[in-house]
């Protein structure tokens, strides 16, 4: 086959810049992403029932839909949590599940269970989970001079409101690039009726009248068609109430008396009470979440939105658009980074090309076939709709090294022989044929070592997939370019001479110590020390398989590497009754002590108003807080400051930290504790005792010497109606019931239909304490057999008692449960133990463990599985190629060497043992025998040839070198980059590349010298 390229030159190199053209206009087509598209096998059921307490909520509707969600099929876990009004359910599958075809049977099961739900249950709503949802960045909008903290003139914000809604919203939506636009923060408004109590009383008027004098002049029965001659007439009978006037003029009889309603109530409209706040840069904000459309590229989305952008700061200089929580930033900076790692490293693996081979034609034969190989790699890419991003570029550098190993491998050999006096043709026929087949097994052992490992269980599997295919398809490519195209390319750039002053500079040569056989020499030195000192060299090969096993044990282990953040979350639950305001208030106090270190902070305070809401909802009680700073110190200082502060100042308030919601974190979720221990109550009749889980939350925290998190309580005014004396005072239950959400002020009783918008319409009390109320308030009495009504003090038909419960009730596959969660746990068996103690000595709980912990030592023991499925595959492989079963054995005993010391180098660096470390080591194990393949192939030639053992084992040696320290070095100059950026790609690839840049060097070493002794070990006798 060489023989038939090397004579059609023209059309080997035709038909490889054809499939060259085709890969450059790929490239510009493929989609750019942060992470591969990998669907989030998660699905969330909300549960909406107001004025439901959570304890009720987890009885009636959430216990009987998670017990009928436990039988939907593939079901990794499932988890729910119920508070005041909402409940949410989570239901967690397995990395490949076909999360489309769950979602139906979800509300399948869902269907089925609304016939065991209260009559007047909602639908719970289902909700897919998806990397698409996840806003891009978060558009906040506040006003240049901020006025809406003043209680008389909120204009300028409503106004803003308004507008934010009806035109910055559709403007954004309006790209093709842009799937929705989510809105929160707006300040609604509503039509409020206080009632005179003294003028009801004289007038003999319930709140009963005025709902339904209301409710009467607010009708819509229809329209009707009439003829009159020619024509025909729409005539439409309407009633609606349009502005505050119209509620102002309502009449209503009572007796012989016809009163508006303007005469007895004061009628405004006011902003509706505030369930929720945003906040940016400690003004009042409404913020826009940009959600990107599934298939849409992320660079054209964010030119489009910086032009909208800056022609809403033109037109609209009042307003100030500010914009966080930007992912777009973060993909230009990791990919770039990437793409540039990728330039550094071929231009590394070129220099030391040239180096080594003394000239700077048979460097450039190998550049321009490796380019080659890298743009004809991107049609696979495309064909197979992957796309660029963070995993697949880091699997192209990673194969970098390894694609030049073949241009390497070819060049070399063909240089040999031309050394040896053959002819130019002649020498690319000979030097290519020889080494197809070492070539072939080296490319396939480095692909077996990727087969297993895309099985693997999780979000492991799924990110080993992108990295395989980008090795696989690279190695394959320059494989084929390796033996198709090279030999082709150096026999015309050697056969053309150079005769011009300006192409000159490619016939330059230099003299260097490769060529004066100085490497040689200390090759020969080498192997001469290693036989010398035999036993010295067997102990060490002996020692290192209990050294890499105890560095497996020792090093420390995690599953993802630690992600340095200049971005930071605190979730604040302040663990009081407070209201927005006052949450608020103290959310202001924190980002005054946060001044000067966050170069950027916004909050959200209070129930949300975002539609696409996977997680629960916020009380008024809670916040979440976003801090942005210069760097990962300032981000890690600002940390302890803000935990020290709010513990300092609210000791009950839970406190947690997380990196912001992208599509990284929702993968690989790293905020997530490293263990979570579950108290299951023995006694399923009584609810725990708040006092007796506090206890639990100190005796935990001394028993293990780590703090849990704490857990968050809600004190409650428990209202008891008197039965007895609603039938002794003749009250009704729903008057009492109007009478009590009038007092509070939620007593919502119809709709304003204000043209454009509809505006909500309450009957309200005075602002009052609720013992003002309680003393303060009347309700009427059913009129007598005389027509005449009379007024009981509320105290008299209601007992008020305070009570305290779990703010959120927990709840998973065995029922409710109470949490702790644990953070930065040291010992973990040593832990369990003593939380075991803690609860068996109790005799009230059953416990159990969950947590990241977990999920590490199992994605752990799967790889040690596949390590050996690994080894496996590359035996059947070498047995093959060299039809022996015993030289396998002897290219796969530098693996234990070779991982033991990079394992080493990890621990030094003061890095774990986690997914990207892990590949590193196995991946570096198959490129790391291509060496050893290749000089035992050199070997087993020459001693067919008659050559004697030791001076097979020389020669051999020799002829191997040059390929074996290149392919070596310009695998570790591929990963060298990656030591040197510090984004986020670089953060996960860092482990991968010192475990490789470690293994490569000590497995070099292993190859060159320690191999042939153990070959000459075997074959000794059968020489003699």
């Amino acid at each position: 086959m060489i023989k038939f390229l090397i004579h059609r030159p023209i059309a080997v190199l035709m038909a490889f810049t054809a499939c060259f053209i085709i890969g450059c206009v790929t490239y510009s087509t493929l989609p750019i992403s942060l992470l591969p598209d990998i669907a989030i096998p998660e699905i969330t059921v909300q549960v909406s029932a107001s004025n439901t307490s959570a304890r009720e909520l987890e009885n009636t509707l959430v216990k009987p839909l998670r017990q009928q969600l436990l039988q939907v099929s593939s079901l990794k876990d499932i988890r729910s949590e119920s508070r005041d009004g909402a409940g949410i359910i989570r239901l967690s599958y397995e990395y490949g599940t076909n999360t489309d075809l769950a979602f139906i049977e979800v509300n399948e099961k869902i269907d089925a269970a609304m016939n065991y739900l209260p009559k007047e249950a909602e639908r719970p709503k289902v909700v897919k989970a998806s990397a698409t949802d996840i806003p891009v960045f978060y558009l906040n909008l506040t006003l240049k001079n901020d006025n809406s903290y003043n209680p008389t003139d909120q204009r300028a914000f409503l106004q803003m409101c308004e507008f934010a809604e009806t035109v910055i919203k559709r403007r954004i939506e309006q790209l093709p690039e842009v799937a929705m636009v989510d809105v929160t923060g707006l300040l609604e408004q509503q039509v409020q009726i206080v009632p005179d109590r003294d003028k009801l009383a004289i007038m003999d008027i319930s709140i009963e009248d005025i709902e339904s004098a209301l409710s009467s002049n607010n009708v819509e029965p229809g329209s009707m068609k009439v003829r009159d001659g020619y024509y025909e007439y729409n005539i439409k009978f309407s009633t609606l109430l349009r502005t505050s006037e119209d509620v102002e003029n309502i009449y209503l009889k009572k007796g012989d008396r016809i009163i508006q309603l303007k005469d007895f109530c004061r009628i405004n409209i006011i902003p509706v009470k505030e369930k929720g706040v945003s906040l940016s840069d400690g003004k009042r904000a409404v913020t826009l979440a940009v959600i990107k459309q599934a298939d849409e590229n992320m660079d054209k989305m964010k030119d489009a939105l910086v032009k909208t952008m800056n022609s809403f700061k033109k037109m609209y200089p009042d307003i100030e658009f500010s914009i966080s929580r930007n992912q777009t930033e973060l993909l230009d900076f990791t990919i770039s980074n990437l793409q540039q790692n990728l330039s550094l490293g071929f231009l590394f693996i070129c220099i030391v090309a040239i180096l080594f081979l003394g000239d700077v034609k048979s460097p450039l034969v190998i550049g321009i076939s490796m380019v080659v190989s890298i743009v004809i790699s991107f049609v696979f890419f495309y064909l197979c709709g992957m796309s660029l991003n963070i995993i697949s570029l880091a699997g192209l550098i990673l194969a970098l090294g390894m694609m030049i190993d073949s241009s390497i491998i070819v060049t070399e050999n063909i240089s040999q022989y031309r050394e040896r006096g053959y002819s130019l043709r002649r020498a690319c026929i000979a030097g290519t044929s020889e080494v197809i087949t070492p070539m072939l097994s080296s490319s396939l052992t480095t692909i077996a070592v990727f087969a297993p490992l895309i099985f693997m269980s999780g979000i492991a599997g799924a990110i080993f997939f992108d990295q395989a295919f980008s090795v696989t398809v690279g190695l394959m490519v320059s494989y084929f370019t390796g033996i198709m195209l090279l030999p082709v390319l150096y026999m015309l750039v050697y056969r053309t001479s150079i005769t011009t002053r300006k192409w000159k500079w490619l016939s330059f040569k230099f003299n260097n110590p490769i060529k004066d056989h100085t490497l040689d020499r200390f090759y020969d030195a080498g192997v001469n020390w290693v036989f010398e000192h035999k036993t010295f060299s067997v102990i060490f090969c002996i020692v290192s398989i209990p050294l890499c096993v105890f560095f497996f044990f020792f090093i420390d282990k995690e599953r993802m590497p630690e992600i340095e953040q200049t971005e930071l979350i605190a979730r604040i639950d302040w663990n009081e009754n407070i209201h927005v305001d006052e949450n608020q208030r103290r959310v202001d106090a924190l980002f005054g002590a946060a001044e000067g270190k966050a170069t950027e902070h916004t909050a959200s305070i209070g129930q949300q108003d975002f539609i696409l809401k996977r997680d629960r909802e916020l009380s008024s009680s809670e916040a979440e807080v976003y801090f942005k700073a210069k760097n990962v110190k300032d981000i890690t200082t600002l940390q302890e400051e803000v935990y020290q502060k709010i513990k300092s100042d609210y000791p009950l308030a839970v406190v947690s930290f997380s990196p912001p919601e992208t599509i990284f974190e929702k993968l690989f979720v790293t905020g997530e504790p490293d263990v979570v221990a579950e108290f299951y109550a023995r006694n399923k009749n009584q609810a725990p005792e708040p006092g007796t889980l506090r206890k639990m939350e100190k005796n935990l925290a001394k028993q293990t010497g780590v703090e849990p998190t704490n857990i968050a309580f809600e004190n409650q005014l428990n209202l008891t109606i008197s039965k007895e004396k609603l039938l002794l005072y003749k009250v009704s239950y729903n008057e009492l019931y109007r009478v009590l959400k009038t007092a509070f002020r939620e007593n919502s009783v119809n709709m304003l239909h204000s043209y454009q918008q509809y505006l909500p319409i309450t009957i309200a009390g005075e602002e009052k304490t609720v013992n003002e109320v309680l003393h303060e308030t009347l309700v009427q009495t059913q009129p007598d057999s005389k027509g005449y009504s009379s007024y009981i003090p509320l105290w008299e038909l209601v007992n008020v008692t305070p009570s305290e419960d779990l703010k959120t009730i927990t709840s998973g596959r065995n029922g409710e449960f109470v949490p702790f969660d644990f953070y930065k746990v040291g010992d973990v068996k040593t832990f369990m133990k003593e939380v075991k103690k803690m609860a068996d000595k109790s005799g009230e709980w059953d416990i159990g463990f969950s947590g990241g912990i977990f999920s590490n030592q199992k994605m752990l023991d799967e790889l040690v599985v596949i390590l050996f499925i690994s080894l496996l595959l590359m035996y059947f492989i070498l047995a093959a190629q060299f039809e022996s079963f015993l030289q396998p054995l002897l290219v796969l005993a530098e693996i234990p060497i070779d991982v033991a010391f990079a394992l080493l180098l990890l621990w030094l660096c003061g890095h774990t043992l986690n997914l990207m470390s892990a590949i590193g080591l196995i991946v570096t194990c198959g490129i790391v025998i291509n060496d050893s393949i290749l000089k035992l192939d050199a070997i087993n030639e020459l001693r067919k040839a008659g050559v004697p053992l030791i001076e097979a084992i020389h020669e051999a040696g020799r002829r191997r070198l040059r390929p074996i320290i290149m392919t070596s070095l310009t695998t570790i100059f591929a990963m060298v980059p990656l030591l040197f950026s510090f984004d986020m790609g670089s953060e996960l690839q860092k482990p991968l590349s010192i475990a490789m840049i470690g293994t490569m060097t000590v497995g070099t070493v292993v190859s060159l010298f320690i191999i042939p002794l153990l070959y000459w070990f075997i074959y000794r006798k059968k020489q003699n």
